[in-house]
């Protein structure tokens, strides 16, 4: 079983005293105990985690083809936050939550598309119990996270932001209604954007977005 290193463990890990010699790149951990004698090669120490120290000299990823995988690291915190699954069509899902909720963000901010603008929207919102301030955040989350999701940028605590809105939505105003739409709209629609920027929480923005280059960046450090 693979196991996972977080720093600290991984430097214990140094080539003296008898312990093997493993280097981290690129989110794996190598054991590189037959070249590096006494936790030391070409000047570069084990125990240490060798991505930006290769990424600067004239060596390419193959040459850890020789040695042998005994785990990964442990993603950092802010790594966690832009980590992406390895797929494209979550696109199509951040196209139809970031739509929407930029839309009724606009209303509700700007009063475009026949909104009430941000007094109007504040005032029905503290008129169902909710205070001022954070009728305003909703407001801001909304319009704001509704354009994160498009773009793919800070996707999860963006969605995160969008669910506990619609979550608030379906208990404050829909639930009374019933579940489906007609003329009293029911938490039919509101129902699905909770679970579709859930899913963006769990997996995050896809490989097409801005998230996926900044955790490659990420990666390299």
């Amino acid at each position: 079983m693979s196991r996972i290193f977080n720093i600290e463990e991984l430097n214990k890990y140094n080539g003296k005293n008898g312990k093997p010699a493993y280097v981290a790149y690129k989110g794996k951990v190598y054991d590189v105990s037959n070249l590096f004698k006494d936790g030391e090669h070409a000047g570069c120490q084990a125990g240490k985690d060798l991505t930006s120290t290769f990424a600067k000299g004239p060596h390419k990823d193959d040459i850890f083809n020789n040695f042998g995988v005994v785990g990964t690291m442990e993603a950092s915190f802010v790594q966690k936050i832009f980590q992406v699954a390895p797929s494209q069509s979550a696109l199509l899902l951040r196209l139809a939550l970031g739509v929407v909720f930029f839309a009724h963000g606009a209303q509700k901010l700007l009063g475009w598309f026949g909104g009430y603008g941000w007094s109007g929207t504040v005032g029905f919102l503290t008129s169902l119990g909710i205070p001022a301030p954070l009728a305003g955040l909703v407001i801001l989350i909304e319009f704001f996270g509704g354009l994160a999701i498009l773009l793919g940028v800070l996707t999860r605590p963006a969605a995160l932001g969008l669910a506990l809105i619609s979550l608030g939505a379906i208990f404050k105003v829909h639930l009374a209604n019933g579940f489906f739409l007609g003329e009293k709209a029911g938490i039919e629609f509101v129902f699905v954007l909770l679970f579709l920027s859930l899913y963006l929480v769990v997996k995050g923005a896809g490989t097409l977005s801005i998230d996926k280059a900044i955790a490659d960046k990420l990666a390299v450090k």
